[in-house]
């Protein structure tokens, strides 16, 4: 592998296989030279070394001689090229004769690959490259706008959480892992209490500011493991991977004592809210999918409402060590049995 003189951001990797003579990539120097352009253009004569100038480097353009390589090996060798991520719109200029065009026309129909035939003309060449480039930033651009798009169809505007259709479609997914692989998966439901009275004191943009605060809270006092998402006006579900009753309690007993202790400011306004917070695992008495699931979680937030609320609960049945925590909590803390409530 040889590097050329140029800029580090504006790399063009030539391929020249098993050539000795370097004379495509003297060339392609001396045209973008020709044309002011500060590329550094590495060569590489062998497909380990396109390899290693990939892994150390961000090319924004490949330039092969196609005479050196066969149809399928050309193909094969623009395929492995864009296997990563970060090069998977690189565009691919091949020089070549004309008598090889005919070997090659399938293989120039593959997106974003390009050919010029020689022999090369500074000019045109220049001209082709700029046209390659110009091509891959288009595509590049309709990617970024495609991932923002995506991107928002998943996320709640008001929260930059993950929209509630997209966290029901994260609990089926989770709820089915845990089935394949025979692990526990638990979920939290957060629910601010008296949000309404926030809304009517403040006023709604208060209580979004609050909302938009609370969530970013939430986030931070999870794993990274973890799944949020906003599944209602002030409701937040979590979802928890690997993790059974107990330390579904342990987690969420935490995260109710961060938010209590926590003062929003919006402006002039502070204000203080508290929450209560149900649990539910998969799989457990009742809990076989995720409608099941939902209803108890939801029960269990309930619960921790009727019981005074700046709780955390779940359903009857709870295992010892769970009562263990609701035993050592200082102030509100968990509550493990479901009761009738009025409200």
């Amino acid at each position: 592998m040889t590097v050329l003189s140029g800029e580090a951001g504006k790399t063009v990797i030539v391929f020249e296989d098993g050539a000795s003579d370097q004379e495509l990539s003297s060339i392609i120097e001396a045209t973008l030279r020709h044309a002011s352009q500060a590329y550094r253009v590495i060569v590489a004569t062998s497909e380990q070394a396109v390899g290693e100038c990939l892994a150390s480097c961000e090319p924004v353009l490949f330039i092969i001689d196609a005479d050196r390589s066969p149809a399928l090996r050309f193909e094969r060798l623009v395929v492995a090229v864009r296997a990563a991520s970060a090069t998977r719109s690189l565009p691919v200029l091949a020089t070549v004769s004309a008598s090889n065009l005919a070997a090659l026309q399938e293989a120039f129909r593959l997106p974003l690959v390009d050919f010029i035939l020689k022999p090369l003309s500074p000019d045109e060449l220049w001209g082709r490259i700029r046209v390659c480039l110009h091509h891959a930033a288009i595509l590049g651009d309709l990617e970024r706008q495609n991932e923002e798009l995506a991107r928002k169809s998943m996320t709640d505007s008001l929260t930059g959480l993950l929209n509630t259709a997209c966290i029901v479609q994260r609990c089926d997914q989770e709820i089915s892992r845990a089935k394949r692989y025979d692990q526990p998966v638990s979920f939290l439901l957060v629910d601010v209490d008296g949000f309404r009275t926030v809304n009517e004191t403040h006023g709604h943009p208060v209580g979004n500011e609050v909302l938009r605060s609370l969530a970013q809270l939430v986030r931070v006092n999870v794993r990274g493991a973890d799944t949020v998402g906003r599944y209602g006006g002030e409701e937040f579900l979590l979802i928890l991977p690997q993790t059974a009753r107990v330390g579904a309690v342990i987690l969420a007993e935490r995260l109710r004592k961060a938010i209590e202790v926590s003062a929003f400011t919006v402006g002039s306004v502070m204000v203080k809210v508290t929450v209560s917070i149900g649990v539910a695992t998969f799989p457990d008495k009742g809990v076989i999918g995720r409608e099941t699931m939902f209803l108890a979680v939801d029960r269990a937030v309930y619960r921790a409402k009727t019981l005074g609320r700046n709780l955390v609960a779940w359903l009857d049945d709870a295992p010892a060590e769970a009562d263990a925590v609701a035993a050592g909590a200082d102030g509100g803390g968990p509550a493990g049995r479901e009761e009738k409530a009025d409200d």
